[in-house]
């Protein structure tokens, strides 16, 4: 069985889109699920009318992105050789998105997790032909970024391959990573409301051995969002409690830490008002990310290599003041 999970917060202008590329699916036995985080738009009411085959949870509070998917997870009851599929409401998929990952997944027993080729649409809702993410990347500094970000569809053509992790867009996991990742019922981290639980789970998984597999002949279309403010800041403040837990301890302790604390005294004297929020969230935060390490399976040599690997991919994502990756190259 394949479960669909879509968490919605005023999201009703983009549930008709998602919907249509869920129903043109080519795949049998999937299940939709929904949890709507109590959005004012209607959009609730728009899924019970419009969609009936969605099994929908009604919110009374918005519970943010991860915590609202592990709530559907758990209402999935996984079972082996079951999938879920996290997709926000504003991805659209081509009929053979779905059926095509879970095909490769199938036969990788070692690969836990999935993305195809998701591609921009802009505010008119039209194809930009450029690339939103053909999966993650993770650089020493706990960024992750999307491989291909900004550059033209055509530029980039890989082939299927391993990556380093993919989105939340639209990211296919097995119930057996699931399973090997979830901390008391919890697979996405719940101290995080919102942005980088995804590349989270990527750095878990890979700690824990699994792989993750971009399939070239899955795509999909993904507004996606750009957090400033204290949106932004909230993402840092999350990337930094994932290096805090998944960082090897010799990097955390020689590169991690001193880059933390000097980014926050930063902001602190370039936007006080917004290093507050980062500052304030890492020590808030900061002391159960170390209590929840646990030891890796992947060697502190094995992930330098996949930090040397994320550094040489092509994207126009930026990270700080400058851009990522190498000129694009065909393959």
């Amino acid at each position: 069985m394949i479960y669909v999970g879509i968490v919605t917060y005023n999201s009703i202008a983009d549930l008709p889109g998602c919907l249509a590329g869920l129903r043109a699916q080519t795949c049998s036995g999937m299940q939709v699920l929904a949890l709507d985080n109590a959005s004012p738009d209607g959009s609730a009411s728009w899924l019970q009318e419009y969609a009936p085959e969605v099994r929908l949870t009604h919110g009374t509070e918005n519970i943010g992105y991860g915590r609202a998917h592990n709530r559907l997870i758990q209402e999935a009851d996984l079972r082996p050789g079951d999938y879920y599929m996290a997709l926000n409401p504003d991805a659209e998929l081509q009929p053979e998105y779905v059926s095509a990952i879970v095909r490769q997944l199938d036969e990788k027993s070692e690969f836990g997790w999935g993305i195809g080729k998701l591609l921009m649409k802009d505010e008119a809702a039209q194809p930009t032909g450029l690339v939103y993410s053909m999966g993650h990347g993770l650089l020493k500094s706990g960024f992750a970024f999307n491989i291909g970000y900004g550059l033209p569809e055509d530029d980039l053509v890989t082939g299927s391959r391993e990556v380093f992790g993919a989105p939340g867009a639209a990211v296919v996991y097995k119930a057996d990573l699931i399973r090997d990742l979830s901390d008391d019922g919890a697979f996405f981290d719940p101290a995080m409301f919102l942005y980088a639980e995804d590349s989270d789970v990527d750095w878990r998984a890979r700690r824990l051995g699994w792989r993750c597999w971009y399939v070239e002949g899955a795509a999909g279309y993904h507004r996606g969002s750009n957090p400033g403010g204290v949106l932004k800041m909230t993402s840092i403040s999350n990337r930094y409690l994932s290096v805090l837990k998944n960082a090897a301890l010799f990097d955390l302790l020689t590169y991690n830490l001193p880059l933390i604390a000097g980014h926050c005294l930063l902001r602190l004297v370039i936007s006080p008002r917004l290093g507050m929020v980062l500052t304030a969230g890492l020590l808030r935060r900061g002391s159960s990310g170390l209590r929840r390490r646990k030891r890796a399976r992947l060697s502190r040599a094995q992930m330098t290599e996949w930090f040397r690997w994320s550094a040489k991919q092509p994207t126009l994502q930026r990270s700080g003041l400058s851009r990522l990756g190498h000129s694009p190259r065909r393959a």
